[in-house]
This record gives structure tokens, C-alpha cells and sequence, in this order.
């Protein structure tokens, strides 16, 4: 498969057309696109079969950064799915991914980059983070094969958000989305910066949302509720001038897309699914967990439209 790149060829305040050009070829299903922040040449690509490779000035490494095929499941919405690199990267050499093990469960792990070579990892460093704290299972269950989300983005203000999808199947039918006891369905929230020892891999945030109030039984790992399947998402960067917003893009059931606008720092939100697909009503038979946030945009075209 060829990388295309698109950009923009434009005077100064004037829009110009599109161009694309090829980057770099011979990947295999790749579903993202990681720059090293120390390295402009260098890229990460995460193919969903279960493999990382580099990219040096445009080349495809031969030796995969790192290579996961064997345990993970591929198929469908299964796969690799998501890779973020530490904000202090370059110092620590840590990075998280996001996969289905073979069991079809959602796996996030802590791997190092090598010490000696900046293009291949060290596969010695797994650590799989345990959800709920030390002893606790190092995977979140998937009760069907679709709808994993799978993306992983670090915040501007350093904490790992993880985006769930709502299990799978079609209008998520546990309604697990608006079950405060459930990973699934929801964006969580967490600090990594933790020992390498750290039996947990994480903690949790004291400022998150439901550390101490919200409906009885929430996780506090839970930054928001609400999500069908969070497939990708993205901050507003302030070091390029932006506001530090997250932008989720929540793929919806059948007639409509959502795209939800969560200023810097506004977590709690409940962002309406199953109850709502976008700003619509879809399955209400059971209320939601608390009240509905509004939904910044929707769409049943690529046009985004304002609710």
C-alpha cells in the first residue's frame, strides 16, 4: 500500500487545490501515522495486522520497529490499533499501544524503544497496564469483535486518553455505554507517569471527573461517557496556537456521524450514546446515566452540520 500525503499548494490567505504525493510505499493496512517528536525523518506507522514499521526519510524500514502479529487478533475491526508515543519520549523511551489479544480483548501495553537503535523497539519491555489497579485484569473485555475504538492520544496536559467503543454489536445491546461500572463506551483518562515497577502502570488523575461525585459506581479512570466507537480523536495543540480542545470522531449506528467539540480541561460529558445517535433520539427505553451533553455536530454526508 502507497502513503499518500496531501497538501496544500496556496498563496498566503488564498485556497489552492490539493496535491497528493506518495511518501512511502509497501505497507500493509496501515491505520496510523506516529512523527517522532525528536526526529523529523522519522515516522511510526502502526499496520493493523499486528506490526510497527519506521520510516526513515521516506523509507520503509525492512526491520519492523516492532512486531506483535503473534498476539494479536486481525480481522474485521480487530487488530493493532492505536499507538502514542510518551510526551517525554526522547528521555524515557516509552510508548503505548492499543491491540485485541487473541482472545479478541483490548490490550494497552507500555513498550521502550531500544537504547541503541531509534527504529526498533524493545519487545523485552512489555508491560500490559491492569485496569482498576494492581491485580486487576491487564485487558478490558470485549463482549463482540466490532467496535474496539483502539485509538490512544496523549492531552496537552500530559495524561493518556483512551478511547473504548461501546463492545460492539449494533445498539450497543447491554447499554453499556451509560453503565457507569463499565470501561466500554467511555473516553478514560490516565496518568503514566509511574515507576517502571509500578504494579498498575498508571494512576489515576486526582482532577478526573468522577474521582468523587458523578452517578454511584463510576470508574475513575472514566473521563467521559456516551461513545459508540471513538475510532480516532485529536487536541486543539497549543503549542501551534490552538485551544487545547478535544475532537472526538464517533462513528454512528446508520444515519448519522458525530463529531464532539470538548473544550480544554470540560471533562464529564456525556455524549449521548445509545440514547442519542448524534443529536437524535435512537434507543431510549432506558434513561441515560446523567445528563446528555450537546453534541457539537453531526452529519449524514461529509458535510458537518450544526445541531
Amino acid at each position: 500500500m502507497l502513503l499518500l500525503l496531501s497538501v496544500v499548494s496556496r498563496p498566503a490567505l488564498a485556497q489552492g487545490p490539493l496535491k497528493s504525493t506518495v511518501y512511502a510505499s509497501g505497507l500493509s493496512v496501515p491505520v496510523a501515522f506516529v512523527q517522532d517528536p525528536g526526529d523529523r525523518t522519522v515516522q511510526l506507522v502502526v499496520e493493523q495486522s499486528g506490526r510497527i514499521k519506521a520510516i526513515k526519510n521516506g523509507v520503509v524500514q525492512t526491520t519492523p520497529f516492532l512486531d506483535l502479529s503473534s498476539v494479536v487478533s486481525y480481522g474485521g475491526e480487530q487488530g493493532l490499533l492505536g499507538l502514542a508515543l510518551a510526551p517525554d519520549y526522547a528521555s524515557t523511551r516509552r510508548f503505548y499501544v492499543n491491540f485485541t489479544n487473541t482472545s479478541g480483548n483490548t490490550v494497552v501495553a507500555r513498550f521502550k524503544r531500544s537504547v541503541s537503535n531509534a527504529l526498533i523497539a524493545d519487545p523485552a519491555s512489555r508491560f500490559d497496564l491492569h485496569w482498576g489497579g494492581a491485580g486487576g485484569p491487564a485487558f478490558i473485555t470485549q463482549p463482540y469483535s466490532n467496535h474496539n475504538g483502539g485509538h490512544l492520544a496523549f492531552g496537552p496536559d500530559g495524561y493518556l486518553y483512551v478511547g473504548l467503543g461501546d463492545g460492539g454489536s449494533g445498539d450497543d445491546p447491554g447499554n453499556r455505554s451509560q453503565t457507569p461500572s463499565e470501561w466500554l463506551g467511555k473516553m478514560l483518562r490516565i496518568d503514566v507517569s509511574v515507576a517502571d515497577g509500578d504494579a498498575t502502570g498508571y494512576r489515576v488523575p486526582a482532577d478526573n471527573p468522577f474521582v468523587s461525585s458523578g452517578p454511584s459506581g463510576t470508574k475513575p479512570e472514566i473521563w467521559s461517557f456516551g461513545l459508540r466507537n471513538p475510532w480516532r480523536y485529536t487536541f486543539d495543540d497549543p503549542t501551534r496556537g490552538g485551544t487545547g480542545a478535544l475532537i472526538i470522531g464517533d462513528v454512528g449506528q446508520a444515519s448519522y456521524e458525530e463529531v464532539d467539540y470538548e473544550p480544554a480541561n470540560r471533562g464529564g460529558r456525556n455524549y449521548g450514546w445509545r440514547y442519542r445517535e448524534g443529536a437524535h433520539d435512537h434507543v431510549t427505553s432506558l434513561p441515560p446515566a446523567y445528563l446528555l451533553s450537546r453534541t457539537r455536530f453531526t452529519s449524514t454526508t461529509a458535510r458537518l452540520v450544526r445541531p
